[in-house]
């Protein structure tokens, strides 16, 4: 038997008195990556302080997987669920209880793999134009803002499966709804991280705007449900997630506006800013490193022959290299590397070496991809790795257990397809400047742009 840790018996950084440990990591240039470094100092599971309170931090690959799969029952989320009501965007993602069951079951039906065939269709439409964005950017020898790009290759995929509405913020210039929708996220890091709740007391300019954006939505959400109410009494199967919450299952009672609103919400922020950033991620890196992307470049040429995206989605399971690339952005740069939760009741989890006893109520935060760098050369790309045993290591880019991310499927086809497709047709090169990343309750890059240059085949293609 392991021995029984208690949160007293933890070390970690010292704290300040009053602050603990506040001051530290708002300073820490590196940002969330604080938690990696102390983890490699004091072990892969430590105690911080905010303030007086103290927090569990734990990258231990057992305690990790035994907290996502004792959800939602025996661990809750922090403060999360909350945030997200203030904000309007109350849904799915920050649902408990039998909310969230309920909720669950709508996303998993109308998330499952038996329907990506069936959103491929929108998604082929988003990245030809994405496509062709970048194929004026070449032509033209101008670079290419990627997140901001492929921010808008997410959000007209995610709008078009929620409710069945082309956007095209491809298509859209200056401050359209796609560029509105960007900051509703970086909000919810702000509200969740700040030390003192000033959203309750004072009224800001983005605050104004942002409230101005939900309205939008909820005017479109009004008129596109109409539209689904009267499909559905056809009979027909749910061809969107809205389509999907106007009839209950189990007979329960029907959604309210408001609540239709936050789960639509929810359900475009989610697939736009996670899966953005993981695309945005992938390029980057690729760029970085020429022989890499000559790799993914030879075998989507191979893969994907015609010219555009491909008619089957099935085509893409031939891009092993493409898939490596992207499972290796996703061990280097998690997308969401900390969450934050609490046990309901009293628990002891099993680790490595030892056991950890947490009272109810005590704050614990994982560290998502903290298992996964325990390999040669951690800091280094190396997609090759991903060929080997790299997946036996602890790695929960999308969580696990019953709460398990029901849009994995979707996201790794999207960077699948635009990654497979940019390396075909253009050399992603970069523009220079430093890259940086920031954590707004998701981790995203900043000043990221590249340089597309089309190859020879593709510009044949282009003109014809």
């Amino acid at each position: 038997m392991n021995p029984v840790r208690t949160v007293d018996d933890l070390t970690g950084p010292r704290p300040l008195p009053m602050v603990g440990n506040l001051v530290q990591m708002r300073t820490d240039r590196a940002g969330h990556r604080v938690y990696d470094r102390w983890a490699h100092e004091y072990g892969p599971t430590y105690l911080l302080r905010f303030g007086k309170m103290p927090i569990v931090v734990s990258g231990d690959g057992p305690i990790v997987e035994a907290v996502l799969r004792d959800r939602p029952d025996g661990f809750t989320r922090t403060r999360v669920g909350p945030v997200l009501e203030s904000l309007g965007v109350d849904g799915v993602f920050g649902a408990e209880g039998a909310t969230w069951r309920r909720l669950r079951k709508m996303a998993a039906r109308s998330l499952s793999g038996a329907y990506l065939r069936d959103y491929f269709t929108a998604v082929a439409r988003s990245a030809a134009r994405l496509h062709a964005r970048w194929t004026a950017a070449a032509q033209a020898g101008a670079p290419v803002d990627v997140l901001d790009d492929v921010r808008r290759f997410t959000l007209d995929v995610s709008t078009a499966l929620a409710i069945g509405h082309d956007l095209n913020s491809l298509g859209t210039a200056g401050d359209g709804l796609h560029s509105r929708l960007a900051e509703l996220f970086p909000e919810v890091g702000r509200r969740l991280y700040a030390p003192v709740p000033l959203h309750r007391f004072v009224t800001l300019p983005r605050d104004r705007r942002r409230e101005a954006t939900i309205r939008e939505v909820g005017a479109l959400v009004r008129e596109r449900h109409a539209q689904a109410r009267a499909r559905m009494a056809t009979g027909a199967a749910p061809a969107t997630f809205l389509e999907a919450l106007v009839a209950p299952l189990d007979d329960e009672r029907e959604f309210t506006h408001e609540e239709l609103v936050g789960n639509v919400l929810t359900m475009m922020l989610a697939g736009q800013d996670t899966t953005s950033s993981l695309i945005a991620w992938t390029l980057h890196h690729l760029a970085e490193d020429p022989d890499t992307q000559e790799r993914v470049r030879a075998e989507a040429a191979t893969v994907l022959r015609e010219f555009g995206p491909p008619a089957d989605p099935a085509a893409l399971r031939g891009l092993r290299h493409t898939d490596a690339a992207i499972q290796e952005s996703l061990r280097l740069r998690p997308v969401v590397p900390v969450m934050g939760f609490r046990p309901t009741r009293h628990t002891v989890l099993h680790g490595t070496g030892y056991d950890l006893s947490l009272p109810a109520g005590q704050s614990i935060l994982l560290l998502l991809s903290h298992g996964a760098r325990a390999v040669p050369d951690p800091d280094e790309f190396r997609p090759k790795r991903w060929f080997g045993t790299m997946t036996a290591q602890p790695f929960f880019p999308f969580g696990a257990g019953p709460r398990f991310c029901p849009g994995h499927n979707l996201a790794l086809l999207e960077a699948t397809l635009v990654v497979g497709l940019a390396c075909r047709d253009f050399r992603m090169a970069p523009d220079g400047g430093k890259v940086g990343e920031k954590l707004a309750f998701t981790a995203f890059p900043t000043a990221l742009r590249l340089r597309p240059q089309l190859r020879p085949e593709a510009a044949g293609a282009t003109r014809r």
